[in-house]
């Protein structure tokens, strides 16, 4: 039963703030005696993200994730897969490509008890980069394509599926650091109006912020001096235990996911087609399969996902195809040979067969990645 009146602006469901559902988080609010809001990031599936001020001086800025109450067990599968990444024993250069956790607590609220989450502060996400419009040249793409093949190795090499790569959970900051508080944008307040008839409890904010991360706030960085970093580990799942339905966005679906049937497998291939769609994306501005869900059903957008597919990846002449493609949509100074060497690269994570897919190991000595190195 719906208790709220709808709120438009892009923020998280008001109806999830329920028991069993999102914490209430206000600005100024302190956590853990140690944390306080001094801004609004994100919100996802899971939980809500906040920038935390720690209250001492000179100190880090922090992301408090708040998990929902829900979501929030003892035996919480992410931070059981944080504590594994930080006591492990390889020794890999892709471990500081994923978020490090810097601390962790339990608070109780009116939906229950919510497990926090303590990440360093980054300036950006994938999602805000890729709708900035800015051009990006061969060496910005291929610098970020390194970073995150070295996080996704790690965490394969580890038995990890990230199962989500998707824009929103790539973060992206400059080398040095800087003040979050002084990037993040002026909040919007969306107040969180009760329907009439509805008992009015504790239970929801008294008003939602829309992410303050500013559109295109990396736009002029020089690529050499950008960080990048996975995050968000709450759909990942062990190799040899992925018995769940992975939550890997609709439009970075790997085929086999796209037609899922008992006999489909879920292991690391899947998170290499997301990344290829994900790096077409950061190069492009722009989905490599874009779809229409609104007022469609799951199997006509399966049906249309599983056309584009053959659209975009010709099993003709697949290099050239997609070259073409992407030349149209990448900027001049990009290069003619850097778009092929860029296309035949995506193409090699993009194989509808997942086991001709090349792990992130192998993509890292491929041509495309060894140029300018």
């Amino acid at each position: 039963m719906r208790r709220f009146e709808r709120i438009h602006d892009v923020v998280e469901p008001v109806e999830e703030y329920r028991r069993g559902g999102y914490h209430p988080v206000h600005l100024h609010d302190v956590f853990h005696q140690r944390y306080k809001v001094i801004g609004k990031l994100a919100y996802g599936q899971y939980s809500t993200k906040a920038v935390d001020n720690i209250l001492s001086r000179n100190a880090q800025q922090v992301v408090l994730k708040i998990l929902k109450a829900e979501a929030s067990q003892d035996n919480n599968k992410e931070l059981s897969i944080l504590f594994a990444l930080s006591d492990s024993n390889i020794d890999h250069p892709g471990q500081k490509q994923i978020v490090e956790l810097l601390d962790h607590f339990y608070t109780k609220g009116p939906n229950g008890t919510h497990l926090c989450l303590v990440f360093p502060a980054m300036i950006s996400d994938g999602a805000a980069m890729t709708i900035s419009g800015s051009p990006r040249e061969v060496g910005y793409i291929r610098a970020v394509s390194r970073q995150l093949l070295l996080g996704l190795d790690f965490l394969h090499q580890s038995g990890i599926v990230h199962c989500d790569p998707q824009p929103a959970n790539i973060l992206f900051s400059v080398a040095g650091g800087t003040d979050m508080e002084a990037l993040l944008q002026t909040p919007e307040f969306s107040p969180v109006k009760w329907l009439e008839g509805v008992t009015v409890d504790d239970s929801a904010p008294k008003y939602l912020i829309p992410s303050q991360r500013r559109r295109g706030q990396l736009s002029d960085a020089d690529f050499s001096t950008l960080e990048v970093k996975i995050e968000d580990l709450g759909g990942a799942q062990y190799v040899q235990h992925c018995d769940e339905k992975p939550v890997t966005p609709l439009s970075l679906r790997a085929p086999e996911l796209i037609r899922h049937t008992r006999d489909t497998s879920i292991d690391t291939t899947l998170d290499i087609w997301a990344l290829g769609c994900l790096i077409s994306e950061l190069a492009t501005n722009e989905p490599l399969f874009p779809l229409e869900t609104f007022g469609i059903t799951r199997e006509e957008i399966d049906n249309d996902h599983c056309t584009l597919i053959e659209k975009r990846l010709s099993l003709n002449n697949q290099d050239a195809d997609f070259a073409d493609y992407l030349r149209e949509r990448l900027p001049e100074n990009f290069g003619a040979e850097n778009a092929e060497s860029l296309a035949s690269f995506l193409v090699l994570m993009l194989q509808i067969d997942p086991c001709e897919r090349l792990s992130a190991k192998e993509l890292l000595r491929t041509p495309f990645m060894m140029d300018g190195y």
